[in-house]
Order: C-alpha cells, then sequence, then structure tokens
C-alpha cells in the first residue's frame, strides 16, 4: 500500500472517529483544557502495567494544567483488556488496576474523542524507546489529522496537535547522553553481581535503527566495556552478541539480563527471561555463564520517564508558538 493510501485511511478514520464515536464531555465553541495523550504498544501483564502508569503519573505531575490520557496502539492488548472488563473474578484479583486501563482506546479514537469537546492543545507522546514501524505509524497519523484544513480557520479540527520524540529520538546525542545517564542504576546492578549487562530491546526486521548501537557505544564510554544491546528483531542479536562476549580476553562470569522496554511484558518474561530453550536466559546459561533477570520496565525508572516528560515540553513549546502565532495566545 503506498504512503498516500496509508494517509488517506487515516483521514477516513480520523473524521469517521470525531463524527461518530460518544463525546467525553458536552462540546461548546470554548477553547478546552489542553490534553496529553501518552502512546504505548500496551502491555497484558498486570505486573509490568506500573512502569505505564508510573510514565503517566510524571506526566501529570509535570503537567498539571493538562488531562493527561493513555492508549494503546496494540489491537490485541486493547481486546484482551475489554474481555477483562467483563471479568469479576479478574476483577476482584486486580483491584489497583485503573479503569482506564479496561477501557483502553488506539491512540486515533482517544484524539479523536478530545476534538469532540472542541478545539484545544494536544500533545500526543510516543512512549516507545526508538523510532522504529510503531513510532512511524503514530506520526504518519498524527501529521495526517494536523494537515486536516476547513474553509473556517477556526474549525480546524486539531489546530494545535503535535508529537512528542520517542526515548532516543532521531538519535541525536543529547538523547543518547541522557538515556545512558537514565540506565545507571541498572549498570550499577551488574556490577555488584559482578556481572555484564545485556540489555534486549525490540528492534525492526526491516529497518536500521543506529540509535541502539549510538546508545551501546555510550554506555562503553561511560561505564564500561561490559555493556551490550541486543534486539529481538534486527541486528545486533542474541547470537552476536555471545560472539562478541565469548571474544573477550577477560569474559565476564555472569550476565544480567535486563529489557530495553518501557514495560517488562511478554518478551522480558519468556523471549528474555524464560525457561524455553530458545530464550535468552537458556541461551547464556548453556554457554557456560551465570544468568540473573531484572524485570522492571524503563517506565518504572523515575529518570527514564523524565526523558518523555522533556520531549512533551520541548514539544509544548512548539505547539504554543504556533498557536501564538496564529493570535489565540
Amino acid at each position: 500500500m503506498s504512503l498516500k493510501s496509508i494517509g488517506r485511511l487515516f483521514l477516513a478514520a480520523a473524521l469517521c472517529l470525531a463524527l461518530f464515536s460518544p463525546p467525553l464531555a458536552a462540546a461548546d465553541d470554548r477553547i478546552q483544557k489542553p490534553a496529553i495523550v501518552l502512546a504505548a504498544f500496551g502491555t497484558t501483564e498486570t505486573e509490568a502495567l506500573t512502569s505505564i502508569l508510573n510514565v503517566k503519573k510524571r506526566v501529570q505531575a509535570a503537567f498539571p494544567g493538562y488531562e493527561v490520557h493513555l492508549a494503546f496502539t496494540s489491537n490485541i492488548i486493547r481486546d484482551i483488556w475489554r474481555q477483562r472488563a467483563d471479568d469479576k473474578a479478574f476483577r476482584r484479583k486486580n483491584a489497583g488496576i485503573p479503569e482506564e486501563i479496561y477501557r483502553i482506546a488506539n491512540p486515533l479514537t482517544v484524539l479523536a474523542g478530545l476534538q469532540e469537546r472542541g478545539p484545544r492543545v494536544i500533545l500526543a507522546q510516543s512512549l516507545h524507546v526508538t523510532n522504529g514501524e510503531e513510532y512511524g505509524d503514530l506520526k504518519s497519523a498524527v501529521s495526517q489529522l494536523a494537515n486536516i484544513k476547513t474553509l473556517k480557520r477556526r474549525l480546524h479540527p486539531f489546530p494545535w496537535i503535535g508529537l512528542g520524540e520517542p526515548a532516543l529520538g532521531e538519535g541525536r546525542a543529547k538523547d543518547i547522553e541522557r538515556a545512558a545517564q537514565a540506565l545507571a542504576p541498572l549498570v550499577n546492578e551488574a556490577r555488584q553481581k559482578n556481572m555484564a549487562l545485556v540489555l534486549m530491546g525490540h528492534g525492526n526486521e526491516h529497518m536500521a535503527q543506529p540509535a541502539y548501537r549510538k546508545l551501546e557505544k555510550e554506555l562503553r564510554k561511560v561505564y564500561g566495556p561490559d555493556n551490550y544491546i541486543g534486539l529481538v528483531e534486527g541486528q545486533p542479536d542474541l547470537a552476536d552478541i555471545l560472539a562478541a562476549m565469548n571474544k573477550k580476553e577477560r569474559r565476564p562470569a555472569g550476565v544480567l539480563l535486563a529489557p530495553l522496554m518501557v514495560v517488562a511484558g511478554d518478551h522480558a518474561r519468556n523471549d528474555m527471561a524464560g525457561g524455553e530453550e530458545d530464550s535468552w536466559n537458556t541461551a547464556f546459561a548453556q554457554a557456560g555463564y551465570q544468568v540473573a533477570a531484572h524485570l522492571k520496565g524503563l517506565g518504572s525508572n523515575d529518570a527514564w520517564a523524565d526523558i518523555y516528560v522533556e520531549h512533551l515540553k520541548a514539544l509544548e513549546g512548539e505547539v504554543l508558538k504556533k498557536k501564538a502565532a496564529e493570535g489565540e495566545l
């Protein structure tokens, strides 16, 4: 499908949602309270939710004048939460899960619902690590919404909307350096265990993402050579890390596995730390390494969560500048 066709689909979907989705509140002609939409892939793991909710908490504290909403991009994950909404036994067992999670929507639906209530500043923020496929799709959607025009400018459905970059942004030095600083607790945990740190990122099979390699290089520059990043999809992968570690003159006695992902979901619990034959845990153990696993997502790390806060602040400045140029401030 061509980019033009994808764009038309996004436009059609957004317009249908804006016209037919139920409003979050009564619509009027006043400029509404500004809003932030945090867009994550999502997770079905109840413990992993704490990472996403921690990011939301940090964002809400930094932007007290904004509504803050969550959105999940995964259709499968949203469907599972909707099924759980009617599961009384699950709800009793997991009483602390916010109601927002049970009715979680995709970013377009959330954005359309906000627009239904009137014009406002809307800051969408990617909760991805790199500018991969998920972020690319989100960026395309927000761009298409921003370009919807009406004959009367005051009736533009999304006059002041923008998208904040993922944690590693476009791989610029300042983003890489800040991410490396945020990972210091994991490096220290590995050192205390006398282990090398091996971070599992998601990656994309069909996209080269140099930000991962830049971050690995920065980690080694700041903390030393025993820091590695491998990807579930793409290069470097598990085999590359094993080969590099086995070639070293001073081979580490063990490895601390940790997810380079916002949540410690299925990939972290199964592909990374699981007991299956093809897991990273099993592969390192069979190669003679002691293995430990850190099963907390990056969103639980306040310093990492604050990277998204900083990206939102930069985005807010851009959007408000546009709003002022149009005489609305």
